[in-house]
């Protein structure tokens, strides 16, 4: 009989929190299970249960990948400068780590900051060097400006979906459009931090 270690909340709430960090999406009770060597989701969910008895998480229902950390169990507090994203072409999703003071602007569990590079979305008023605030979501509507991700590189565009294709548009006229047929949505842009 294989045994396995016992699961602890301070593993599952590192993951969690590690997950976060990174601006990904809530794991799932199986994704969680896997990481810290445990094939049962229900231990994952019990610990679970004790963390948002704690105030550490909350769920929020009828929702697939619903564990969000509150703010007691986020490890510092302002908003999460993530990287570098592309205003221009796509470039290789960045995940440096730095700490904005933006807290009372923007909720931390939810949004994230992005130092743009590059020229593509001038028109929409977005500068190399700027933070492009995100809210982290997994879908969006047509003709919002998104973190989109493809092949593994991310970019800051204008989303449009199309019959047969997704269409990321630049706001810039010297730049053409972007046709793909697999992008991921990381999240919606929201606002803008341009240091003087």
């Amino acid at each position: 009989m294989q045994t396995t270690n016992p699961l602890s909340e301070s593993d599952v709430l590192r993951f969690l929190q590690q997950q976060h960090q990174r601006g990904r999406p809530s794991p799932t009770l199986r994704e969680i299970a896997a990481h810290v060597g445990h094939k049962a989701t229900l231990s994952v969910q019990r610990i679970l249960n004790r963390l948002e008895q704690q105030g550490l998480i909350r769920r929020e229902a009828q929702q697939a990948r619903n564990i969000r950390l509150t703010a007691r169990a986020l490890p510092k507090r302002g908003l999460l400068l993530i990287g570098q994203i592309a205003a221009g072409p796509l470039t290789e999703a960045i995940e440096d780590q730095e700490f904005l003071d933006l807290g009372a602007l923007y909720d931390p569990g939810t949004h994230r900051g992005l130092r743009v590079k590059g020229n593509s979305m001038v028109d929409a008023h977005i500068l190399d060097g700027d933070i492009a605030v995100i809210r982290l979501q997994e879908t969006c509507n047509d003709g919002e400006i998104v973190a989109a991700e493809v092949d593994g590189e991310a970019t800051l565009k204008r989303f449009f979906r199309r019959k047969d294709h997704v269409l990321l548009k630049p706001e810039n006229k010297q730049m053409k459009p972007i046709r793909v047929t697999d992008v991921t949505i990381r999240g919606v842009f929201v606002g803008l931090v341009r240091k003087s």
